[in-house]
Formats: C-alpha cells, structure tokens, sequence
C-alpha cells in the first residue's frame, strides 16, 4: 500500500468520526457504552472538530512526496496514534467502553503500526509502497 493510499484511508476515518463527536456527541458516546454531561459534551465536540481539522491536515498533505512536512507529519501520526493506542487500551482495560471500544484500540494500533511502518521506510524521494 503506498503512503498517500493509507493516509487517504485515515484521513477519511478522522473526518467521519470528526463529524460524529461535533454533530451528535452524546449518540457516539452512547454506542460506546458510556454517556457524559454538558462539559464532557463540549469536549466531544472539540475532539469532534480536531478530529476534521486534522483529517483535512492530512488529506491535502497525502501526494506532497518529498516535502519535510509530509515526513514531519509521518512522525506525528506515528507518535499519536500510539499513545491513543496505549490511552484507548487503558480505557478498555478499566472499563470505560463495552466491546465496542475494543475497535478503538485495533485501529489505533493498526494507524501507528502504518505510520511506524512508512517512518521507517520513507526517505522523502518517493511514495513508500
């Protein structure tokens, strides 16, 4: 799978779940189990909205080959997604999400697995496949 192909695939996961958490927070934290009140909703919606902006970030960075903010932005979904891999697996570990939530901590796993992946073998020169 070539780099632009991954990020496009991500890109278009964050802004769907992006457009859940802004729109309808309550109804996305209820499909996971869980519920929260007026200041928790708030910060779904401000996760909600990270969530576009980044996958927009991401979307409009996905052909730029050879650019050291493509490279730069490799890095940082690597070291994210990992560390939202081992907060969302935490999570899941203590109970916060029903079953549900184990898709959270596949995805995130699979994203900086990917990420590492294309970290290591992207030299900036070419799109990695």
């Amino acid at each position: 799978m070539k780099l632009s192909t991954f990020i496009s695939i991500h890109s278009i996961f964050l802004f769907i779940f992006g457009l859940g958490f802004l729109l309808v927070p309550a109804w996305m934290l209820y499909v996971y189990g869980t519920s929260t009140n007026s200041t928790g909703l708030l910060t779904a919606r401000v996760f909600g909205i990270g969530n576009i902006q980044l996958s927009i970030i991401m979307w409009s960075s996905r052909n730029d080959v050879g650019s050291k903010i493509l490279r730069t932005l490799v890095l940082l979904l690597f070291l994210g997604n990992a560390l939202v891999f081992m907060l969302a697996l935490q999570a899941q570990i203590s109970g916060v999400f029903n079953v549900l939530g184990w898709t959270n901590v596949a995805l995130y796993l699979l994203f900086a697995f990917g990420y590492g992946y294309f970290h290591l073998v992207f030299r900036g020169d070419r799109d990695a496949s």
